[in-house]
Parts: C-alpha cells; sequence; structure tokens
C-alpha cells in the first residue's frame, strides 16, 4: 500500500467551486494544494520539484485565465524533461472541450462535474489499486 501522509497532489482550476469538489473527494488519500490558474500551478509544480516533495498527480482544467491547462500541461513536461524527471500523472478535468492535440501528453480525461464514482476508477488505475481511502 502507498503511505497516504506521502501522496500529494496539486488541483490548477480557476473555478473555486470546482477545486472544492475534486479536493473534497481526494482528501483522505491525498495532501493537496490548489492554484487559480495554470502560471500559478506551474509555479507551484515546479517549486516542489525544486523542494524534493514533488507532486504525485495533478488535476488540471483546461479553460483558464492567465495560462490554459494545454499550456501548462506542455511546461510541465517541457520541465520534466529539463530535468530527467519520470512524468507526473495528470487527469485533465474539462466541461466539454476537446484535448487532442495534448492527449498523448496526459493520463487521463476528467468530465466536469466531478464526482467520485468518475474518479476513483481512474486514481485506482493510476496508482495500480493502491488507493483505498477514497
Amino acid at each position: 500500500m502507498i503511505e497516504h501522509s506521502k501522496l500529494k497532489a496539486l488541483v490548477v482550476d480557476d473555478s473555486e467551486i470546482s477545486r472544492r469538489i475534486i479536493c473534497r473527494i481526494i482528501a483522505e488519500a491525498f495532501n493537496y494544494e490548489e492554484a487559480e490558474n495554470g502560471l500559478i500551478g506551474l509555479h507551484k509544480y515546479q517549486e516542489a520539484v525544486e523542494s524534493g516533495e514533488p507532486y504525485d498527480l495533478v488535476f488540471m482544467d483546461v479553460i483558464m485565465p492567465e495560462m490554459d491547462g494545454k499550456e501548462t500541461v506542455r511546461e510541465i513536461r517541457s520541465y520534466e524533461v529539463s530535468r530527467g524527471r519520470q512524468k507526473t500523472p495528470i487527469i485533465m478535468v474539462t466541461a466539454s472541450e476537446m484535448i487532442d492535440e495534448i492527449e498523448e501528453l496526459v493520463n487521463g480525461l476528467l468530465r466536469k462535474v466531478v464526482n467520485k464514482k468518475l474518479l476513483e476508477p481512474l486514481l485506482q488505475a493510476l496508482f495500480k489499486g493502491n488507493i483505498d481511502s477514497l
């Protein structure tokens, strides 16, 4: 089993309501931080890596101000390559927008409105069944 105290997630979404829903669902299994746009999310991601406490998972909204989710994912992947890091799992969260051009860069797609029934199987697959307290 994965020690839950060591799991860390970043939830990036400009909607406070969407962030709260995701955070409420994952709270028992993950320590989490929030970012209200892609630019802040990118900075938090980089700071976490540089501090030696990287995220185990990132939830990324598609449409956001400052920097949208697609660009943020591209920047995260570029940063990982430049640091020789393994890819952090990223789940795109969207109401309807297509993500075709970045689909190969992410690990899953979650449609809004997010709920536990939709999220749990995705997390179980990403963490090979080691998430048992959602």
